[in-house]
Order: structure tokens, then C-alpha cells, then sequence
């Protein structure tokens, strides 16, 4: 089962899936605490990528060569198409947990630059409600932060969502798409491969290519999370609805 607690991994840092084997150009996925007022250099690889780093709560500056972008306060994200080093700093008296995805970039991206492609935080207040999806139950608020064409790279999606109570993204799958949840408020059942488990707080999960899943909200409180996606590359991803909207499925 693909699924960990970010305060159970080491704050020193280190792969969220240390077994994982990706088969899209994602190909780190690393997690860190990043301590109050503290600088944390990170190392270029050289090669022509995009990293992009999702935060659960503060903010965060990060700065490659001349220029700074800043995350804002809450829950955010920093994504930038790099290759060489640059620097995180955590501007809170709070410690916060970073994640880093890096894509690599397969074919010419159009630029030789180091490019700061954006920043922001998860902002609730921005997202549209609407009937559930996937064959779901109940309503959820969804907006794509970062889409296909905001990146260089077949990084597919940065979305964000929440789930009303008895809520639910029904049961489907993806082939050639790899993706994850990443929890930020509320708790649920998440399911995959039919096996259902509880997820809450900095809950991360792996959903590989046609690998069945999908998240219910018992409820009383919202469920808020984050989705990150890369495809597969010259694949065009599909998505297949399973018909269950998960709402009779409960973790042993």
C-alpha cells in the first residue's frame, strides 16, 4: 500500500517512497523538515529538469542565483524549471515540511534559463464547488493551480481540492499518469486497489498507472487536499470511472 504520514518520516529528510520506481520522468520525490528561520541549499543535478516543492503550512523564499520568489502564508508551492543549485529558506517561527518533486524534462523546453514559474499558497477561497467527480458522491471544490501548460515538462497537473462531508472522488483510474494525494486538512478513507484506509494530516499516497483509487469524506469536517500528476512521455493519459462512489467501503 502506497501511503505515508509526513510526521512519522525522518525530519532530516529522504525519499516519501523509498521502494517507489516511477514510470513517468518523475523521478524524485523527496521529503524534509525545514526548521524555523533556517536556509536549506539544495543541489542541482545538472540535467534539465523542473522541481517543484509543495509546502503544508508557513512560507517559504527560495532563491536561484539573482532572483526570489516566496510561497505566501499558509499551504503552497514554489514550482521553477532548474537545473542548478539554489536555497530554501522557511520565513516562519514554525518548522515547515517541504515536499520536492523533480520532472525531468525530455525534450527541448524552449528555454536555457533558469525559469521561476510560480508560487502561490492553496487558497480555499479560489476553488469552484460542483457536483462530485469520477462518479462520486456529495459536492467538492476543485481548481487546476498549475496545468499542462504552465509547465515545461509532462508534469500534468498541481490541483487543489476539497471534499464535502459525505463527499467522495469515486473509484476510477489513469492509465499512463502517475499521481498523489497529499492531505492538509480533515481526515477520510482513502481506498486503493481495494484496500481502505484512513487518511488525515499530512497523509501522502502513490497511485501508479491503472492502479484503482479514490477518497470519501465521512465527515463532520471538509477534507482538503492537494493532487500532484505527470504523465507518461508521448502518452495521452485516460481516466476510467469504476462506478462506486466509495461511500459503503470502510477501513478494517
Amino acid at each position: 500500500m502506497k501511503h505515508v504520514r509526513l510526521d512519522r518520516l525522518d525530519p532530516k529528510g529522504g525519499p516519501v517512497f523509498p521502494k517507489l520506481r516511477q514510470q513517468t520522468p518523475w523521478g524524485a520525490f523527496d521529503y524534509w523538515t525545514l526548521a524555523p528561520r533556517k536556509e536549506c541549499p539544495v543541489k542541482g543535478i545538472g540535467i534539465a529538469c523542473e522541481q517543484g516543492y509543495v509546502f503544508t503550512g508557513g512560507s517559504v523564499e527560495l532563491t536561484v542565483r539573482q532572483q526570489r520568489i516566496e510561497s505566501g502564508e499558509g499551504a503552497g508551492f514554489i514550482v521553477i524549471a532548474n537545473r542548478c543549485d539554489h536555497v530554501l529558506k522557511n520565513l516562519t517561527n514554525m518548522p515547515v515540511q517541504v515536499l520536492r518533486m523533480r520532472v525531468a524534462m525530455v525534450r527541448d523546453s524552449g528555454t536555457n534559463q533558469d525559469v521561476p514559474l510560480k508560487a502561490g499558497t492553496f487558497d480555499a477561497q479560489a476553488l469552484n464547488w460542483r457536483d462530485a467527480i469520477h462518479g462520486g458522491c456529495g459536492q467538492i471544490a476543485t481548481r487546476h493551480v498549475l496545468s499542462p501548460d504552465d509547465f515545461y515538462s509532462d508534469w500534468t497537473f498541481l490541483d487543489h481540492a476539497v471534499l464535502s462531508p459525505r463527499g467522495s472522488v469515486g473509484y476510477h483510474y489513469h492509465d499512463f499518469l502517475e499521481e498523489s494525494f497529499v492531505v492538509l486538512r480533515g481526515k477520510g478513507w482513502m481506498t486503493i486497489d481495494d484496500e481502505p484506509f484512513t487518511v488525515g494530516p499530512k497523509s501522502v499516497t502513490w497511485q501508479g498507472f491503472e492502479q484503482k483509487h479514490g477518497i470519501y469524506n465521512p465527515g463532520p469536517e471538509k477534507l482538503e487536499f492537494v493532487r500532484i500528476a505527470v504523465k507518461q512521455v508521448d502518452k495521452e493519459y485516460t481516466t476510467i470511472d469504476l462506478h462506486d462512489d466509495l461511500s459503503a467501503r470502510r477501513p478494517k
